[in-house]
């Protein structure tokens, strides 16, 4: 693995310097120290840093909550806050520019290097979920039929992609409804106690797999499957569903 890439903005050369040194002794990269927000600003796109530390009195016209605020608009790096102020107006300030943490000097080394590496790893992972997150997006997006999730109520009712329509040749503010679930005003009536049995089987936290019929827009009868994954969430039961439409025309 490559050593973490780290920038210091800090006006005192002395410690900049010393806190560059520490840094190196524990394997880190030390790709950049500055002494103002704009020399940092200027050569953040080139250095690639994974940390960058930052003191709150700056040379320069900018201050390191400045400093920050800009980077952070522009770079997706973690920033860590390294100050003499331990005041509450200057903190709250800095929280502003959602800092990892917001260190007052004097610290230990040790600390400075779990802080880096804590750092690091959140940020890694923060990627990684993103990441997982917007394969599941498109999983839901690709998938033949309609997805939802919801409580048992149906209050609440998110669909996940855009197959309503595909399904229903409605739009789905046309059939909105106060009572039961969503598709009911299309489900033919001598189905509709076949789902609602399914239904309560899927309260009491089994999985179900119903067939039923609906009319469509266009009036044809279309054969339709739907799957439910209940979930017992906060005293109440929260659904995963997918519905398919199995029609054989």
């Amino acid at each position: 693995m490559s050593a973490t890439r780290i920038v210091i903005v800090e006006d005192e050369e002395l410690l900049r310097f010393g806190t560059t040194l520490h840094l190196k002794s524990f394997g880190y990269d030390v790709v950049g120290n500055f002494s103002s927000g704009e020399e940092a600003i200027k050569k953040i796109a080139d250095l690639k840093p994974d940390v960058i530390l930052m003191d709150i009195e700056l040379a320069g016209e900018m201050n390191g909550i400045e400093t920050a605020q800009m980077i952070k608009e522009n770079y997706d790096v973690p920033l860590i806050y390294l100050s003499v102020h331990s005041d509450e107006d200057t903190i709250k300030k800095a929280k502003k520019t959602s800092p990892f943490r917001y260190m007052n000097k004097p610290f230990h080394d040790e600390e400075l290097k779990f802080t880096i590496e804590m750092a690091v790893k959140s940020h890694q992972m923060e990627h990684r979920l993103l990441e997982e997150i917007k394969n599941y997006q498109e999983i839901l997006y690709n998938l033949p039929g309609i997805v939802y999730t919801t409580f048992s109520d149906y209050k609440d009712l998110n669909i996940c992609n855009d197959m309503f329509k595909d399904v229903t040749g409605f739009n789905f503010a046309e059939l909105q409804h106060d009572n039961g679930h969503f598709l009911l005003p299309l489900i033919l009536e001598e189905d509709r106690e076949k789902l609602e049995h399914a239904l309560e089987n899927s309260i009491k936290g089994k999985p179900i797999s119903c067939d039923y019929q609906i009319k469509n827009k266009n009036g044809e009868i279309r054969k339709l499957k739907e799957i439910i994954k209940p979930i017992n969430k906060e005293e109440k039961v929260f659904y995963h569903g997918i519905i398919f439409d199995i029609s054989e025309n």
